[in-house]
């Protein structure tokens, strides 16, 4: 990328700001006094403009490293010279400290998250107009700030009994499926769902069993034929539902995954399904020397070559956010 700025007021502002001395009475005048004094002075450096060459948009701002009473930051600074100023800018600049720390990332893969604080200079014809605070966007600031960046709601359903999630009905068998989603007897298990699978029966939410019976066919990890499973499921279900399972089976049976077909159509199944994973793992090992190139290891290649087509299509997933080859292949 050209680091020409055609623009006279960012080429000045660069050009000044990249002497120390002025970078330095920019903190101490403008950063807030708790924060200025917490920054290693000595530790000031401006990051080169390749840093956040993936970046457009960036090319006229500032990018300072900095550490913060040791631990890993940035400052970082915009530029405003707009005539008409951007009403979402603290939106904009949320935007622009996640990716800041996303390239933090790529370059420091096993360190923890750096400190971003961000400025914006401003000099336009009248006053700036907008609030600089993130939550006064919302239309209730005050639910905003008690629910926006604050700690994700973990639903663990490991930590869950059985018992606590047949309280609930239909997101009981929901939340049972999910929990026992790499089961490998999946007879128990549905066994153990017949209160709830019954209880849905009995509220007419043929779908949502629909739905589960065929969540449990294609995730079954035992050796079990789907007809036993499908006979399992009936065995819970009023005789009006179980018609409308035995439709889920016929499905199946069209589209050539009902079990008993002739062993030629297993074996044309069975390599659809190689060739399958043959082109999720050179899609994903394309990918991977593309974005993180040196870094495949035989270990590496050793999963690809094992993997079953959902953990590529998962790992494929990962890559799209993962910061590092690591987080790719993290279950």
């Amino acid at each position: 990328m050209s680091s020409i700025i055609p623009n006279p007021h960012d080429r000045f502002f660069r050009a000044s700001m990249s002497n120390p001395r002025v970078a330095l009475q920019f903190i101490e005048k403008h950063i807030p006094l708790h924060i200025a004094t917490k920054i290693d002075k000595d530790s000031l450096q401006m990051m080169p403009v390749n840093f956040i060459e993936d970046l457009q948009e960036w090319k006229t701002d500032l990018l300072f490293k900095v550490t913060f009473q040791g631990t890993p930051g940035y400052i970082y600074l915009l530029v405003e010279h707009q005539r008409k100023s951007e009403q979402l800018m603290p939106l904009r600049m949320l935007e622009y400290i996640t990716k800041i720390i996303r390239m933090h990332l790529q370059k420091n893969r096993n360190g923890p998250l750096p400190l971003v604080y961000p400025c914006v200079l401003y000099n336009g014809s009248k006053p700036y107009p907008y609030t600089t605070d993130i939550f006064e966007l919302f239309q209730d600031p005050g639910f905003a700030r008690e629910i926006f960046l604050k700690p994700f709601q973990l639903i663990d359903l490991t930590q869950f009994s059985d018992d606590d999630l047949k309280k609930e009905s239909l997101l009981g068998i929901m939340e049972m499926l999910l929990k026992y989603a790499f089961a490998r007897d999946t007879i128990a298990l549905v066994r153990n769902m017949s209160d709830l699978l019954q209880q849905a029966d009995r509220m007419q939410e043929v779908e949502l069993l629909r739905e589960s019976a065929e969540y449990v066919f294609q995730t079954t990890k035992d050796n079990l034929s789907k007809h036993a499973v499908l006979n399992e499921f009936k065995k819970h279900l009023s005789p009006p539902t179980q018609k409308n399972i035995m439709t889920l089976a016929e499905a199946f049976v069209e589209e050539g995954r009902q079990e008993g077909r002739q062993e030629g159509r297993q074996e044309g199944m069975q390599k659809g399904r190689q060739e399958e994973r043959q082109k999720f793992r050179s899609l994903l090992l394309k990918q991977l020397e593309r974005r993180f190139p040196n870094q495949i290891t035989s270990n590496h290649l050793q999963l690809l070559e094992e993997a079953d087509s959902e953990s590529l299509s998962l790992w494929i997933e990962k890559l799209m956010d993962a910061s590092s080859i690591g987080e790719v292949f993290m279950w």
